[in-house]
C-alpha cells in the first residue's frame, strides 16, 4: 500500500473526519489534503528546481503532519526535528543535511538556526491566499526518499537515515495488514473508526509506525505531547477521552502507565492492539498489558531506524511469556530476510549468536551525504528475486524456532527509553566541555533484563582536582551538555575520579573506569 496515495485518498473519501488530534489543536482530512497542496504549490514556487529536503521544526502541532505531506507532494523529503532539541543540535542537523528551507511548524526556531526560514505565521498566510495557475504538484518517486530522520552518531555529528516512498509503502502494507489483518483495503467505512496512539516525537521513528497505521487507514492519530508525558493525570484524562484502538508506544512508556492500577481496560475499552518498538519488551511488562487489557493483542517488534521503523514481529501471549525469560522479536515481515553473521561475514546456522543484518525492502537508501558510512553499514545481496538493499545493524542476536532474539549490542549503541543512543556521541559532546579532560559514559541495566537500561551514568575526569562539593559540579556540567544534546542522552549521575584508566593503545578503560564506582 503507497501511504502517499491511501492518505490522499482518505482526504477525499473522509474529509470530514479528524485525521490528528494534540491538546486542544486538531486537524481534518480534508483540511490536511487542501492545506499540504496548497502549500507544496508555495514550496514549489519558492524552491523552483531545489529538491534538497525541508526541515519541519516544531512539537506536536497539526502544522507538522500538514507541511511533512506538503513537502513530499512537491517532490521533496523532509526532515522532523522537535523543539525539545538544543540549539546546537537543531543547528548541526540543518548545517548536515544542507536543508533548502527549515520550516517553524507551530512553534518558533531559535534564532540561532540560519538558512531560508518560514514562520507559521507565514504558513498560515500561504494556507489563505493559493496560488492562481499554480501547475501540477510531482511528487517524490518510489525510489526518492521521503523522509530523513536524524539519529544520534558515534563522532558526535548526527547522521540522517534516507527511508524512500517504495520502502515507506512495504512497511505500511506491513503494518496495515498486522492490525487489520491481510486483504484489508486501507480505509476504515465504519462511522467510528477509533484512535491510533501517537506517543514519541516526529524526530523518533517510532511514530512512523503510529503515522502510517492511522493516517493510510483513515483513523485519527491521536497524540501525546511532553506535558502529557510528564503528567500522568494529564495523560490518563486524555486517554480516557480518547477513543483509542491501537496503542504504539515504547515499552518504557507502558511501564510508566501500568505504575498506575487505573491502566487497565475500563480506562481504554476500545483498545484491541498494543504495538511495541525502540526497545526490549520484558516479560513482566508484556504479563501485566495481558492481564490488565485481556482483550488486547500484546505485538513485539524490532527493527533499526535504517531499515523503515521494525521488520519483525510476534504476538506476545501468556505462552510466549511462559515459554521464555527474554522475548522473542519475531519473524521477519515479507520481504525481508533475517541474516545472523560472524565477525568474518559468514552466514551462522540457528542458534548461534551473531551480527543481525537486514536484508529486504524497507532498508535505507542509505545516510544522507555519508558515503563513508554507507560503504560500511550497506550492500546487496544476490536474491532469487533480483538483488536486496542489506544493513549491517551492529546488534547481536540469533534465530531460534524461525523467531528471531535481540541479544544486545555489539558496540556502543544502545536503546534507552525507545531512542537510540550512540554512547560515544554523549562522550563526545561532554568532551566539548572545557574543564572535561576524559570521560566513559554507560548504561545501567535493569535487574534481570538483560538489555533493558534504566538510566545513563557517566565517569568524568576534570583538568583540576576532584570538586569538594561534586553536586553542584555535576548540576553544572548537566545543564552545559543540554546545550549539544537532548535530555535523553544526558547521564543521570556524574561520577568524579581524579584519573580515568587507559588501556595498552591509549584509549580510555573503560571496565576499569566504571570499576572505580
Amino acid at each position: 500500500m503507497d501511504f502517499l496515495d491511501a492518505v490522499l485518498a482518505n482526504t477525499v473519501n473522509f474529509a470530514e473526519r479528524a485525521c490528528f488530534r494534540s491538546r486542544d489543536e486538531s486537524l481534518t482530512y480534508g483540511e490536511l489534503g487542501v492545506r499540504s497542496r496548497v502549500l507544496g504549490e508555495h514550496f514549489d514556487a519558492m524552491l523552483g528546481d531545489d529538491k534538497r529536503p525541508i526541515v519541519v521544526y516544531g512539537h506536536k502541532s497539526p502544522w507538522m503532519i500538514t507541511c511533512f505531506l506538503a513537502a513530499v507532494r512537491s517532490g521533496r523529503p523532509y526532515i522532523p526535528v522537535d523543539s525539545s532539541f538544543p540549539v546546537d543540535r537543531v543547528t548541526s542537523i540543518v548545517s548536515e543535511s544542507d536543508a533548502s528551507v527549515v520550516i517553524a511548524a507551530g512553534s518558533e526556531l531559535p534564532a540561532a538556526i540560519g538558512g531560508r526560514q518560514i514562520t507559521t505565521e507565514e504558513l498560515e498566510r500561504m494556507v489563505r491566499q493559493p496560488l492562481e495557475g499554480a501547475p501540477d504538484l510531482t511528487p517524490v518517486r518510489p525510489d526518492d526518499a521521503y523522509y530523513i530522520i536524524y539519529t544520534s552518531g558515534s563522532t558526535g555529528r548526527p547522521k540522517g537515515v534516507q527511508i524512500s516512498r517504495a520502502s515507506l509503502a512495504s512497511f505500511t502494507t506491513w503494518m496495515t495488514d498486522l492490525v487489520d489483518g491481510a486483504g484489508a483495503s486501507g480505509s476504515r467505512a465504519d462511522s467510528r473508526g477509533g484512535d491510533v496512539l501517537n506517543q514519541a516525537p516526529f524526530s523518533f521513528d517510532l511514530s512512523v509506525m503510529d503515522m502510517a497505521v492511522a493516517l493510510a487507514t483513515g483513523r485519527c492519530w491521536a497524540s501525546l505531547d511532553r506535558d502529557h508525558v510528564a503528567r500522568l493525570g494529564d495523560l490518563f484524562a486524555m486517554l480516557r477521552a480518547s477513543d483509542l484502538e491501537i496503542w504504539v508506544s515504547t515499552p518504557s512508556f507502558a511501564d510508566l502507565c501500568l505504575s498506575d492500577p487505573a491502566f487497565n481496560d475500563s480506562l481504554l475499552p476500545h483498545l484491541r492492539e498494543f504495538l511495541f518498538c525502540g526497545e526490549t519488551l520484558g516479560s513482566n511488562t508484556a504479563a501485566a498489558l495481558i492481564d490488565r487489557f485481556p482483550r488486547a493483542r500484546v505485538v513485539n517488534t524490532y527493527g533499526p531506524t535504517e531499515a523503515t521503523v521494525a521488520v519483525t514481529s510476534i504476538v506476545i501471549d501468556q505462552d510466549v511469556v511462559q515459554a521464555h525469560s527474554i522475548l522473542p522479536v519475531g519473524a521477519p515481515k515479507p520481504g525481508t530476510r533475517i541474516l545472523i553473521r560472524d565477525p568474518d561475514g559468514q552466514l551462522l546456522p540457528e542458534g548461534q549468536r551473531g551480527e543481525v543484518v537486514i536484508a529486504g525492502d524497507t532498508v535505507s537508501l542509505g545516510y544522507y551525504h555519508r558515503d563513508d558510512l554507507n560503504a560500511v553499514a550497506f550492500g546487496l545481496l544476490d536474491d532469487a528475486a533480483g538483488q536486496l538493499r542489506t544493513y549491517r545493524t551492529g546488534d547481536a542476536g540469533m534465530i531460534r524456532d524461525g523467531q528471531l532474539h535481540f541479544l544486545g549490542r555489539l558496540d556502543f549503541q544502545i536503546k534507552l527509553h525507545g531512542y537510540r543512543i550512540e554512547i560515544e556521541d554523549i562522550e563526545a559532546n561532554l568532551r566539548r566541555l572545557s574543564d572535561v579532560r576524559q570521560t566513559v559514559v554507560y548504561p545501567v541495566e535493569k535487574a534481570g533484563q538483560p538489555g533493558v537500561f534504566t538510566h545513563l551514568e557517566a565517569v568524568v575526569q576534570l583538568d583540576g582536582e576532584v570538586p569538594a562539593a561534586p553536586l553542584g559540579t555535576m548540576v553544572a556540567l548537566k545543564r552545559r551538555l543540554r546545550e549539544f544534546v537532548p535530555d535523553y542522552m544526558v547521564p543521570k549521575i556524574i561520577h568524579f575520579v581524579p584519573e580515568i584508566p587507559l588501556t595498552a593503545n591509549g584509549k580510555a578503560d573503560r571496565r576499569a573506569a566504571r570499576a572505580l564506582m
